[in-house]
């Protein structure tokens, strides 16, 4: 009940499910502005949950895991997962309410300026945003969440050059210093599923030192 309180205290209606069945039951009943969610269940596990909470409702609820998990490595998971950010335990009253409060304030502005759903088609590469669908020579190519998020950036700023730390803030939204390589791991993902190689006439290349640009190969 600490949470719940500590949640009400800055000005928002706090709701605490004590499992994961009734987490769900929850949401199916009605909605929710922000979601903290544990890594621990006593009848399931935070990233089951998480998954779960992405295919159902999609991308644009923002997530917090609650954790004692400090490991960078588990920090790297959370956020691949979908976490859209995390605090460690013992929870900070002070940095629980900026992180709340930053996510409402990002939600907030996504909503007043919806993205644009136009698909974008370079070559044989379509992205549909609306349905977050991927197609290579018209057949659908399986991307998660952020694959998608980051595939349509590339796609849609050709020829930029992204540093990993601005790829983490645009794709992942998260302003904490995780490990880079959750970039790299992703850029490899869409080249092998996009087959973004200079022999489809699209590259996704490597600039040692500074990130990632996407651009076509000259004949």
């Amino acid at each position: 009940m600490l949470l719940q309180t500590m949640i009400e205290e800055l000005g928002h209606d706090g709701v605490v499910f004590p499992n994961a069945q009734s987490f769900r039951e929850g949401l199916e009943a009605q909605s929710f502005d922000l979601l903290l969610m544990d890594w621990i269940l006593p009848d399931g596990s935070g990233d089951e949950l998480l998954g779960w909470v992405r295919k159902r409702f999609g991308w644009s609820l923002p997530v917090i895991f609650v954790t004692a998990r400090v490991a960078e490595s588990d920090v790297a998971a959370m956020l691949r997962l979908g976490a859209d950010d995390y605090v460690c335990k013992p929870i900070r009253y002070v940095e629980l309410a900026a992180r709340i409060e930053a996510l409402i304030r990002r939600k907030s502005v996504l909503g007043a300026s919806a993205p644009d759903p136009a698909p974008v088609t370079i070559g044989n590469i379509s992205l549909d945003p609306a349905a977050r669908a991927a197609f290579v020579d018209r057949r659908p190519v399986a991307l998660t969440g952020k694959e998608f998020d980051l595939a349509l950036l590339l796609l849609r700023n050709l020829g930029t050059l992204f540093n990993r730390q601005t790829l983490l803030e645009r794709v992942w939204e998260v302003g904490v210093d995780i490990d880079t390589r959750t970039v790299d791991t992703h850029v490899s993902r869409l080249r092998r599923k996009l087959g973004l190689e200079p022999t489809s006439g699209w590259q996704l290349t490597t600039v040692y030192g500074h990130g990632y640009r996407l651009e076509r190969v000259s004949g």
